[in-house]
């Protein structure tokens, strides 16, 4: 079923879904850039420890805010199971991340222990599998939506997405794999220091742009929820 079907078959509790979906959309859409600049600012400072125990709550608010922004969409087409599966899987990664946050800032009190470094690395992962699922999750909603653009924008830019974000779980198998060999070929070593000094760009390539890109859709799609809803409003 979709926004637009006609008023006598809605569900009375269509427009209530709607507006949870709106409110979900924007606190994913602030979440998002939040959650990035305060893992980002706990990894390279000590601002969590000097802002002691205001800095250690921020990461664990930071991607509570993005859990609790897709738990707002649950409620829109509880009947769709393809809807739904998305949405669950993405939920479990949110969870997973919410889970790992308080790492950042005991990585940072000791950081010569592995055991955090590790969960810090498992995080970061963490958070790529949630974009990419965050993806397939717009999608899906674009897709019972009546705007037809952007259906098509979604299913081009959340594949593009993941393709993208796809290529950092690569890296880090490739990393893992290489750690268990001795003497790795020269050009393998050559590879790894061209990637250290792009460390920037790729940065930006694989993870910005996504995550620029999945804001941009999660705002195109709040956006078309709202027109949808005051242009069935204004008909007479």
């Amino acid at each position: 079923m979709t926004v637009d079907a006609p008023e006598t078959t809605q569900p009375p509790d269509l427009l209530p879904s709607l507006a949870k979906v709106v409110r979900g959309t924007s606190i994913l859409f602030w979440g998002l850039p939040i959650a990035l600049v305060v893992t980002t600012m706990a990894i390279i400072s000590n601002w969590t420890y000097a802002a002691y125990p205001v800095g250690m709550l921020l990461p664990p608010v930071s991607f509570g805010m993005l859990w609790y922004g897709l738990h707002m969409l649950g409620s829109f087409q509880p009947q769709e199971r393809v809807w739904q599966g998305a949405l669950g899987q993405a939920k479990i990664w949110g969870l997973v991340n919410l889970g790992l946050s308080p790492f950042l800032h005991w990585h940072h009190r000791a950081p010569d222990e592995l055991y955090f470094a590790n969960l810090v690395w498992l995080l970061a992962l963490a958070f790529v599998f949630y974009l990419m699922a965050l993806n397939k999750v717009l999608a899906r909603l674009a897709a019972m939506l009546p705007d037809e653009t952007l259906r098509l924008e979604s299913q081009l830019f959340s594949k593009m997405n993941r393709a993208l974000l796809a290529v950092i779980p690569v890296g880090f198998g490739l990393i893992f794999l290489l750690s268990f060999i001795s003497n790795p070929p020269v050009l393998i070593l050559q590879l790894l220091d061209f990637a250290l000094i792009m460390r920037p760009w790729l940065f930006v390539a694989f993870v910005l742009v996504p995550l620029s890109m999945s804001m941009s859709l999660l705002w195109k799609t709040k956006e078309a929820i709202l027109l949808s809803v005051f242009t069935a409003e204004n008909d007479p």
